[in-house]
């Protein structure tokens, strides 16, 4: 994804540069500008003299406030994760006026451009791993990284857009009433699992989860419910249907509260659509909507089963396993570190 030009790296300022170095004790040889995401700031693979590589990123306040708060809120959390988590780890945080930049180690793999098997049982992986762990000390509960969950509820107030909102609209609303409730929970989580915020090595079927800005304290659901999403929104190799059907699957092995977050994540994109311009990323509520239109055949697949018990139940025996682990969800997950 690319909703901004990133900088080139050569745009950084030269001091700004000079800090990097000297922080990781070696001069920068050479750089590869790096494209995509959510910040109009450089991104770039750094070759230092010693042989290292490493990931940078940096942005200005002056050009995105924004993001730039963000490299702070991260470099703050990445030092707080235990060393098993599938994450980066942080070897710098630099300043320059209003820019800063963070240096993270080099994650192996790739980012892909969809889904395939390989990269939704890596990631699958990955999330459980990560969740595995208590949420460190100093991270705020997940309420706190979960925005515009009234999404439908908003919508209606607004009036629906199409005929498909106004079928879905309010049923969607009710079963994401109570969000802050039962998503709560002492697990790790990540809060922003999307293909473009990791890297995968299919070989070693192993992923490593990036920009970990937005990670609090949750249910140990939450991040595969938000990848089964991104599956569908982004995009599978094999096309829309094979999408939908792994999201599905996915979503049936989970308690009944991780179909109600993708509920809620649609509805998220869609009022975010509607009502948050954005001058810098124009393009960004573009991406949104087809996000929330793309999940429309899941959403009203989910919501019929939430509001039909037996008939999801009878789909996949393996549900009501899901249904037993509702409480783990507001509860610690099982072998902590």
């Amino acid at each position: 994804m690319t909703f901004t030009p990133r900088a080139a790296w050569a745009a950084t300022p030269a001091p700004l540069q000079r800090a990097i170095s000297e922080a990781l004790g070696a001069p920068i040889v050479g750089h590869r500008n790096l494209h995509g995401g959510m910040s109009p700031g450089p991104a770039a693979a750094l070759r230092l003299a010693d042989g290292r590589q490493v990931f940078v990123k940096a942005v200005s306040a002056e050009v995105r406030a924004h993001n730039h708060r963000m490299i702070r809120q991260e470099s703050t959390i990445l030092d707080l994760l235990p060393a098993s988590v599938p994450a980066p780890r942080r070897l710098a945080t630099v300043g320059h006026g209003p820019w800063i930049a963070l240096v993270t180690t080099w994650a192996p793999g790739a980012t892909e451009a969809s889904w395939t098997d390989a990269s939704i049982a890596a990631v699958a992986a990955a999330c459980r791993t990560a969740s595995g762990h208590r949420a460190p000390a100093g991270l705020p509960p997940v309420a706190q990284r979960i925005f515009d969950f009234d999404g439908w509820t908003r919508l209606l107030e607004r009036g629906p857009s199409d005929d498909w909102e106004a079928a879905h609209a309010r049923p969607a609303a009710e079963v994401v009433a109570g969000w802050e409730r039962w998503t709560a929970g002492g697990a790790l989580v990540h809060r922003d699992i999307r293909l473009d915020n990791t890297t995968v090595d299919v070989p070693g079927r192993s992923a490593v989860l990036l920009d970990w800005a937005y990670a609090a304290a949750g249910a140990p659901w939450i991040d595969l419910a938000q990848m089964a999403a991104d599956v569908v929104a982004t995009g599978h190799a094999d096309g829309p249907q094979a999408a939908t059907d792994h999201a599905y699957r996915l979503l049936r092995a989970l308690p009944p509260e991780a179909s109600r977050f993708v509920v809620g994540l649609a509805g998220m994109w869609s009022i975010r659509a509607a009502t948050i311009p954005d001058t810098v990323m124009p393009s960004i509520s573009t991406w949104r909507r087809a996000r929330s239109v793309a999940l429309r055949p899941l959403v009203a697949r989910l919501i019929a089963d939430l509001n039909d018990p037996a008939r999801g139940a009878g789909q996949n025996p393996a549900r009501s396993a899901g249904q037993n682990s509702v409480s783990s969800s507001r509860s610690m997950p099982r072998n902590l570190s």
